[in-house]
């Protein structure tokens, strides 16, 4: 079965047992009617447009929403960003990106970092990635290094990272461990002849400091993407790849390799492969672990893989007069 209608503009117009209806494309199922009508799936035309409640699930499944009411998991959530959400949904624009941040955000194990994170980007103008990430700035000396320590290479390309359990969580302690990220009214207030631009998943930040009206944050871990080419104010005015210097798409960066029980683990772990309980011990099978956690994490996460496991070298010893094939001892 199918019913008589017409996509006229910004409208939709459906007509089921004689009666006449329209949605807009502020109306939050548009899109889905308009999947619907495509496809010939008629029964979904009549389940949205005529029933009850709408209600849409995006992402992994984990975000739904119904009329006005975002929820994560079932729980309804009154938050910035969920509040952000359902404007963006009413004016027609994809929330896909909001999703995929909201995701990451969610993973993220400290609960003010949670509520606190969004608001952070907003206040300070930082965009959001469409994969979920978002995109920050920081100061550093003239041949990259960090200005506190002079010791970590922040050029474009590098991954810093640290134990999260290392960087401060006290947002009321100021001038604190871990790797530091601000936003454009920060920059006159800090040193360093250049200007990079972060990108970060909200999963790793830990916290927003309460001084210089909450401008800066600390993560344990960021990607620095590119170098700054234009005033600060203009950085983000348009797309990073022009107004960044080196921040065009890089090369994927090939995983470190090893043949320890950490890189074999971590293997095991980014190809969501069977956790072997039975072959190691002691200080290899914590090695083993922490790798297994760490590879399980990145692929669950949809990130690059960072390391991978290599067979270790065997050598061969010849013995005078031995023949072919050779023994291994």
């Amino acid at each position: 079965m199918s019913y008589p209608f017409i996509v006229q503009g910004s409208n939709i117009t459906v007509v089921i047992d004689s009666k006449s209806h329209t949605i807009s494309k502020t109306h939050l199922a548009y899109q889905k009617v308009l999947d619907a009508i495509k496809s010939g799936d008629w029964d979904t035309v009549k389940d949205i447009i005529e029933p009850k409640k709408v209600v849409l699930s995006y992402g992994k499944g984990n975000v739904s929403i119904e009329g006005e009411t975002l929820y994560w998991k079932g729980k309804e959530l009154n938050s910035g960003l969920a509040v952000r959400m359902i404007q963006m949904l009413q004016e027609g624009f994809s929330i896909e990106p909001m999703v995929l941040f909201m995701e990451n955000l969610m993973s993220n194990p400290s609960k003010r970092s949670v509520l606190e994170l969004y608001g952070f980007l907003e206040k300070s103008n930082l965009p959001i990635t469409p994969d979920g990430h978002f995109l920050a700035y920081k100061k550093v000396r003239d041949n990259y290094l960090d200005c506190h320590s002079g010791t970590m290479d922040n050029s474009v390309g590098k991954v810093l990272e640290m134990e999260r359990n290392e960087v401060d969580d006290d947002k009321d302690r100021t001038c604190a461990s871990g790797l530091h990220f601000c936003s454009i009214s920060y920059l006159k207030c800090f040193g360093g002849e250049r200007t990079m631009i972060l990108k970060i998943n909200p999963r790793d930040v830990v916290s927003i400091p309460s001084d210089y009206n909450d401008a800066k944050g600390r993560t344990c871990r960021y990607e620095v993407i590119g170098e700054l080419n234009v005033a600060p104010e203009d950085a983000f005015t348009k797309p990073v790849q022009e107004t960044a210097v080196g921040s065009q798409p890089l090369p994927k960066k090939e995983p470190k390799t090893g043949s320890t029980p950490f890189y074999r683990g971590y293997s095991d772990g980014y190809g969501n492969n069977d956790y072997d309980s039975g072959t190691l011990f002691g200080k290899n099978q914590q090695a083993y672990d922490e790798g297994y956690n760490k590879g399980l994490s990145d692929w669950d996460d949809g990130d690059d893989e960072r390391y991978r496991y290599v067979t270790p070298t065997v050598t061969t010893k010849l013995t005078p007069g031995s023949a072919w094939p050779f023994p291994v001892r």
